[in-house]
């Protein structure tokens, strides 16, 4: 049975990782360029960040990053705090968490957003045109890609949430 409380935090999850591309796709193109198809990439008329954005940018990924970690570990310890589980639980139970994000940014940000709307934010300075911007194979072996760092993701944060809920919450 797939865990509820799972899938909600999932979708928690995945508005953070939307905000924060969102993010950094208004104000810091030129970090996201790299995740676009090779047409893109080459087509880019995007100017070299200046010293000042390069530190905005970095305060920004600091700062998102750290409050989508955090917000992995919230959850686990939120959802277990009150109940003692196996690894395995908690494993499920976080790769769920992980994974939904994963499916939402194929569905809705890459073929939905990305691949059929196609609005201005998303597209790079120079790039209009592009064929890349259509190209649902590249999101989908994204995805591929995405689900294995889901696993990943999945395993590390688990242990993380396991060992703090093990050696400080269920004492």
């Amino acid at each position: 049975m797939i865990d509820i409380q799972a899938l909600y935090d999932g979708l928690i999850w995945s508005v953070l990782w939307m905000v924060y591309v969102y993010m950094i796709l208004k104000c810091f193109p030129w970090e996201m360029l790299h995740d676009y198809p090779e047409d893109i990439q080459k087509a880019s008329k995007l100017p070299k960040p200046t010293l000042k954005q390069q530190k905005k940018s970095k305060l920004w990924s600091s700062l998102g990053g750290a409050i989508i970690i955090l917000s992995l570990i919230i959850f686990g310890i939120n959802k277990f705090s009150n109940e003692t589980v196996p690894f395995l639980t908690l494993f499920i139970y976080m790769f769920i968490v992980v994974m939904t994000w994963n499916v939402i940014d194929l569905l809705i940000m890459d073929w939905i957003i990305v691949c059929t709307i196609t609005p201005d934010w998303v597209i790079i300075k120079g790039t209009k045109g592009c064929q890349g911007y259509k190209d649902y194979i590249f999101h989908f072996k994204g995805f591929l890609i995405g689900c294995f760092y889901s696993f990943i993701t999945g395993i590390l944060f688990s242990g993380i949430n396991y060992l703090i809920l093990k050696y400080i919450i269920w004492k």
